[in-house]
């Protein structure tokens, strides 16, 4: 399976690459960073994901350490409403899919076919969501889109068990078939509320839709504040 970000050579560079530009990472001096952040954009230049990165990077080349600090504030500007708003509709899809089945009394489900069309809705605002962050530049959608791609990936067993597949552009596919015949116990573990692989996804479909609100209100000059000093969408 190849990662979000192609030409990226494995999960731990994209992880890299976005360690040295957002400051998260462990601190080895602003050269050494520098030096890791251009290494790291010349393999995602190298890629195909052009409607994000590459193109961005096309027209604002690093060439200090301040710049590339300035290029992420700024990388969400060039995103339209339209693209932006499908983002925020996709993810906040996906939280109310991961939502119904944290919810769901397991106890009273007799076999996995009758939560069949609640994984399928799952699956397929997953994909919409995913799919929604390759029309994207702003750095903190990415970045999370990355890290919940991750999270899927690390959960691939468990999800296979349940006859879902991760695909190469890390959109999911359902084989109703297998589900139908998976354990409910496995099915539970996945999906019921607490520590879960749901838990997992529903935060980062919580941080996708609010960054996306967020990104509108910074592009159209219409930002609210709360009494705490944060964002009101």
């Amino acid at each position: 399976m190849s990662n979000f970000f192609d030409g990226v050579n494995s999960y731990s560079d994209s992880y890299s690459f976005f360690d040295s530009y957002m400051g998260t990472g462990s601190a080895n001096g602003s050269s050494s960073m520098l030096s890791s952040s251009i290494m790291d954009l010349q393999m995602i230049k190298n890629g195909s994901y052009k409607k994000a990165l590459k193109a961005y990077y096309a027209k604002n080349p690093v060439k200090k350490s301040e710049d590339s600090k300035e290029s992420i504030k700024d990388s969400g500007k060039a995103d339209s409403a339209a693209n932006l708003s499908t983002m925020k509709s996709a993810s906040q899809k996906l939280n109310e899919s991961v939502a119904k089945l944290q919810k769901t009394d397991y106890s009273k489900v007799e076999s996995p076919e009758d939560m069949l069309e609640d994984v399928k809705s799952l699956v397929s605002s997953y994909n919409s969501t995913v799919n929604a962050a390759k029309n994207l530049n702003s750095y903190s959608i990415l970045q999370t889109t990355l890290w919940m791609t991750g999270n899927v990936s690390k959960s691939s067993g468990i999800l296979g068990k349940m006859g879902i597949s991760i695909n190469e552009d890390n959109t999911l596919s359902l084989d109703e078939d297998k589900f139908k015949n998976a354990q409910m116990s496995t099915i539970k573990s996945a999906f019921s509320s607490g520590v879960s692989f749901a838990s997992r996804l529903s935060q980062k479909a919580t941080s996708l839709s609010n960054q996306s609100a967020n990104q509108i209100a910074v592009n159209t000059g219409k930002k609210t504040y709360t009494s705490s000093g944060t964002i009101k969408y």
